[in-house]
């Protein structure tokens, strides 16, 4: 509770802890009379349990002696009968027990058993009699033995007795559990109160009320060692096992008999009448507690309002000392004859006097002598009467400094007694001092904004009309400064950019004052161009205003969308390169397809034809590709000779690719030539949810390219069997690198002179032998060789162990020539005629032992340097031979000027060449070509005497193939060399 520092708060402090004390009386009050009464509802709940349960086990233990009696008078008749007439035992006891049964109606059955149960009388025995007929089931001074309830069906249950009738027999009864239940019906126990009988074994045999149908169910028995002896015992509130009620319980048990009877008032309804009884008393403590609040919250409020009386006097003479204080102002005050000033307290501070008065005469020698005389004759009207004072003028300290003062003040009082003239004197100094440096600020600013070299204007936000311009905005936009005053900044804006600089301007308006944006400003003369707009408020001849600095930046922009673009796009096609398109893919998402096409020869086109040539086929078909990418989605170029097509819609994949390989597949035609390439298309699907980047689908569609080309396909589609074949190219390339050196091997293949057939020369051939026997075909190394770059040092080795077995020939007498294939990236990336040079020396060969091999489309690749190359070939006597003849671009006018040895016609041309008149008329001629060259001339692929026999009679110079020699180790060619001489 607040701390009341008012006279009127001790009182009220009283009334509030009398108020707390009495209430807390009353509180405690109600609760011991409340735990009382609660107390006393439970323990009479426990005695009316306790009648209920003693009152049900007399009534029990009545009816079973009852029945002890009856059964035990059958007993006794039975055993007479069965030791007198024991043939006419069974029907005559039968006769008595019927007349038993009829009196008693609660007895099912009353039948004489064997020690095992068996019936021996008319009615059904109990097998399971020895099974219960034991001590346990049987109470003190009794003979009855109680067994486990039966069911008969239909929520019908009885209860077994057993009579011993002698050591061998038994009187069995079955006792209807009906007729207990009948002992414990009807008794006062309320809605959720309970009334049961058990066994000793748990069964419940009656349970009042029984809506579930609990009898002959068991549960644990409580307290089972009280069984066989009268016992009362109460059990207080207990939570029951069956139903989950709290009840106030009593247990009885009988001595005679192995039962308990269970009596339970539930707490529920014990405590019905109790709980309204609580809520009156906590009602009455509510409203005890509610008319104090009311009390004490009117007292507190009177004493709160006579606090905020005196706290507001207080505050409002120290705001008005605080405003005094930092505004720089006090109070004078001038007597009735004008002879002495008194001021307050902190006009010592400004006038540096430590004294509360002065004589007005002393007052006016310390002003300035620029104000003294026009502040005296003021001050001399507002005395007399005749208006206000109100002056602004310097007052000079003790020290020397200066001071600038307002005064204000008039004259009070009537008659001239009375009259006296009060007021109050303000310290401007800093107010001067800031107008001085405002006005130093706008002369600076004036200068800074007149010569400034950048265009600069002001501009009324509200109206948008100028307000100012420099020199250097009337320069750059062409109009006059007065043509400007005239005009709104909307005017030098293109009329789409106005709702976007009307937002601005709002924005800045509202404190948003953005980063300087990009915008189109108009010229006079109509041109536009981009300028940077850096917008900022300030107060202009005194109203809000928007100062603006307009920066140029056409060339810089200009400039920046020239890079952006070449950072996207390919300068030779126009189109967007890789990275741009796959950025883009990324960007947009969903599902697309992607068609890697691979052109081989438009390199060649300008290495061949000339840079312009290869220009203007490159851009026919990016032109002709480029409609494709319009209509169907992207397209982009990957130099130098690849084009990826992007398929935005699924449902016209399939169109596109046909239309594309339509596309491809047509010759670019010029004006006097005409070039038909090979295109390889791959392609590679990205569904929509695949998590994939656009990069690695274009990865997946090159791919597929790569199998297209191995495959000798238009179009391949990627999975991951491409995958797979690729990567085993990978492992396969890393694979060569350590192999060259190690197992690589040379097999050589003899070519002879188709007349005789003897030896002319060896060709070399390049085989890879593995651990297991068989070979790699140089179909799958080669060409991987010359994408990875490695052919260059195969070659070399190739080119050292070509020398090697010429040396060896010659050293086993065979001085033959051997031919070594030359591929193109070798011929044209290393310096081929040295590497020759090297060999030959190495092993010490004559001239003309090591012949060069190469195809007439390699040297096609680049004809200027083949021929330089050739011709220093022929200058250190290696003899060189154009391989498979008439497959490539049969350039007469070029080939009849290369330095050639020998020709030698493909095996494509030899097959059934003495039966095929079509390649016999292509051999006929390549062979009279050749030899009118002055060239010798060889036939590659010779299988069968007859292509010998035909070759040899058309006047062949040597042949080469199977039927004349398979390709062998150096060592196993001299063997069969010496066989055949021999």
């Amino acid at each position: 509770m607040p701390a009341l520092s008012q006279p009127m708060a001790r009182p009220l402090r009283t009334i509030v802890w009398l108020g707390i004390g009495l209430g807390l009386l009353l509180g405690a009050g109600l609760v011991v009379m409340l735990a009382n009464d609660y107390q006393r509802r439970l323990e009479a709940a426990q005695r009316q349990s306790t009648a209920l349960a003693t009152g049900s086990q007399r009534l029990l233990r009545l009816e079973l002696r009852n029945l002890e009696r009856a059964m035990r008078g059958i007993a006794a008749d039975g055993a007479q009968l069965f030791e007198h007439v024991p043939a006419q035992a069974p029907d005559l006891l039968d006769e008595a027990i019927d007349g038993v049964l009829q009196r008693h109606a609660e007895l099912e059955s009353i039948v004489v058993v064997d020690q095992f149960g068996r019936a021996l009388t008319s009615g059904g025995g109990d097998l399971t009699l020895p099974l219960w007929a034991v001590e346990a089931h049987r109470g003190q001074d009794s003979q009855l033995y109680l067994g486990p309830p039966q069911d008969l069906g239909m929520r019908r249950w009885v209860l077994p007795l057993a009579l011993r009738m002698g050591e061998d027999r038994w009187l069995l009864s079955r006792l209807h559990t009906s007729e207990l239940q009948s002992i414990i019906s009807g008794l006062d126990i309320g809605l959720h109160g309970v009334l049961s009988i058990s066994d000793v074994t748990g069964h419940l045999l009656a349970r009042s009320p029984d809506n579930d149908g609990l009898t002959g169910q068991q549960f644990k028995l409580q307290r089972r060692d009280l069984l066989g002896s009268d016992t009362v015992l109460p059990l207080g509130v207990e939570h029951s096992p069956i139903d989950k009620v709290e009840r106030i319980t009593t247990l009885t048990t009988l001595a005679e008999y192995p039962l308990a009877v269970y009596a339970g008032l539930g707490r529920q309804d014990v405590l019905a009448p109790w709980w309204p009884y609580v809520q009156a008393s906590i009602g009455l403590y509510l409203l005890y507690w509610g008319a104090f609040a009311l009390v004490y919250t009117s007292l507190r409020r009177a004493t709160r309002r006579q606090d905020a009386m005196s706290e507001e006097l207080r505050t409002g003479h120290a705001e008005l000392r605080m405003a005094h204080q930092v505004g720089k102002i006090c109070t004078w005050t001038v007597d009735e004859d004008a002879s002495v000033l008194r001021w307050s307290p902190l006009a010592r501070e400004i006038f540096g006097i430590p004294l509360d008065s002065l004589p007005v005469a002393d007052f006016f020698n310390r002003v300035h002598h620029e104000d003294a005389q026009r502040l005296q004759a003021a001050f001399d009207d507002a005395f007399a009467g005749n208006g206000v004072l109100d002056e602004m003028f310097r007052i000079v300290l003790p020290g020397g400094a200066t001071h600038w003062v307002s005064a204000r003040g008039q004259q009070v009082g009537g008659s001239d007694r009375e009259r006296r003239m009060i007021g109050a004197l303000t310290d401007v100094s800093e107010r001067v001092q800031a107008l001085a440096r405002a006005q130093q600020a706008e002369r600076q600013f004036r200068l800074l904004f007149d010569r400034n070299p950048a265009p600069f204007w002001v501009f009324d936000p509200d109206t948008l009309r100028f307000l100012e311009v420099n020199e250097a905005a009337v320069r750059q936009y062409g109009y006059s400064r007065d043509e400007f005053l005239a005009m709104s900044i909307l005017d030098i804006r293109p009329r789409e950019g106005w709702e976007e600089i009307r937002g601005a301007i709002a924005n800045a308006a509202s404190g948003d004052l953005q980063d300087a944006k990009v915008r189109l400003h108009r010229r006079k003369d109509g041109t536009v161009f981009e300028v940077r707009a850096h917008l900022a408020r300030l107060d202009f001849d005194g109203r809000e205003a928007c100062l603006v600095l307009a920066e140029d930046i056409s060339d810089r922009m200009a400039y920046e969308r020239d890079l952006a673009y070449h950072a996207t796009h390919n300068p030779a096609t126009g189109l967007l390169n890789t990275r741009a398109l796959a950025a883009q893919l990324d960007e947009e998402g969903g599902s697309y397809t992607i068609a890697y096409v691979q052109f081989r020869g438009l390199q060649l086109v300008a290495d061949t034809l000339g840079r312009e040539v290869g220009d203007v086929v490159l851009q026919a078909m990016a032109k002709r590709l480029g409609g494709l990418g319009v209509r169907y989605g992207l397209l982009a170029f990957q130099p130098a000779e690849d084009f990826i097509f992007a398929i935005r819609d699924d449902h016209e994949r399939q169109t596109a690719l046909d239309t594309l390989v339509q596309t491809v597949s047509e010759p670019v035609r010029g004006q006097d030539w005409l070039h038909q390439f090979e295109p390889r298309i791959g392609v590679a699907v990205k569904f929509d949810g695949d998590v994939v980047s656009a990069e690695q689908v274009i990865g997946m569609a090159a791919q597929a390219a790569h199998a297209a080309r191995d495959e000798g396909s238009v179009i391949a589609w990627f999975d991951s069997a491409v995958s797979s074949r690729l990567a085993d190219r990978l492992r396969l390339a890393g694979r060569i690198h350590s192999a060259i050196d190690a197992e690589f091997a040379l097999y050589f293949q003899p070519i002879c002179h188709a007349s005789d057939g003897s030896p002319a020369a060896l060709e070399a051939l390049l085989r890879w032998p593995q651990a297991d026997g068989s070979f790699i075909p140089p179909g799958e190394f080669i060409q991987l060789c010359e994408d990875t770059g490695l052919i260059l040092a195969l070659g070399r080795w190739v080119i050292r162990e070509a020398a090697r077995a010429q040396r060896q020939l010659v050293d086993a007498g065979w001085d033959l020539p051997i031919a070594v294939n030359v591929s193109a990236v070798q011929f044209f990336n290393s310096d081929l005629v040295a590497e020759f040079s090297r060999a030959s020396q190495e092993f010490g060969l004559a001239r003309g032992a090591l012949h060069v091999e190469l195809t007439e489309s390699s040297l096609m690749r680049k004809p200027g340097q083949a021929k330089q190359t050739m011709q220093r070939m022929h200058e250190q006597g290696i003899h060189i031979s154009l391989d498979d003849f008439g497959t490539g671009y049969s350039n007469m006018s070029y080939l009849q000027h290369l330095p050639l040895d020998i020709l030698k016609i493909d095996r494509s041309f030899v097959a059934d060449v003495e039966t095929n008149p079509r390649n016999a008329s292509i051999c006929r001629a390549l062979l009279s070509l050749g030899h009118s060259m002055g060239l010798t001339v060889i036939a590659e692929g010779v299988e069968t005497p007859g292509q010998h026999e035909w070759l040899a009679a058309h006047g062949c110079d040597q042949v080469q193939g199977f039927l004349l020699g398979r390709p062998a180790p150096l060592a196993d060619v001299i063997g069969r060399l010496e066989t055949a001489a021999a």
